[in-house]
């Protein structure tokens, strides 16, 4: 199953490691114009986001304390920014899309037929974990990323 969302997940977790690698850790709080979220959010986001999508297949979550700062519906305005590192969230990045994607492609259909429980989505179409999975967060917020190179935060690359 999902061999078609883990094979699109692979490709935006490479071209991931290559915008990431251009954002400076001490400037992963700066908000540079024209796109509304700093990069340590959506790398927060990102991270919680690959590690909740293991628990609806019955996985756990490695940083549940990152769950009410990044996770669906959180403020990007980051209280105490310091205690984050760029480089954790990487590599949960990293390592959580992969056991995802594994997850999924073993993942049996009764489980993701089921309600997701997610109060942020309800009355909405996503109604079963399926369809949370396919939501593809991770290609959404990558594509948040490429602005800070042109706006100066990441090294230039182009």
């Amino acid at each position: 199953m999902f061999e078609t969302e883990t094979t699109l997940n692979q490709f935006v977790l490479q071209g991931f490691q290559q915008i990431v690698a251009d954002i400076p850790a001490n400037r992963v709080n700066e908000r540079p114009a024209g796109n509304g979220h700093p990069p340590l959010w959506v790398l927060g986001h990102l991270a919680i986001c690959a590690e909740m999508g293991q628990t609806l297949l019955g996985g756990s979550m490695q940083h549940p304390q990152w769950a009410v700062a990044f996770g669906p519906g959180s403020s990007d305005h980051v209280d105490n920014p310091d205690q984050y590192s760029r480089d954790e969230f990487v590599a949960a990045i990293v390592e959580g899309y992969p056991k995802l994607c594994a997850a999924a492609q073993q993942a049996a259909v009764e489980p993701l037929n089921e309600p997701h429980g997610l109060e942020l989505l309800a009355g909405t179409a996503i109604q079963t974990r399926g369809h949370l999975l396919e939501l593809d967060d991770d290609a959404v917020s990558s594509i948040r990323l490429p602005p800070f190179r042109r706006a100066g935060i990441c090294w230039p690359t182009y």
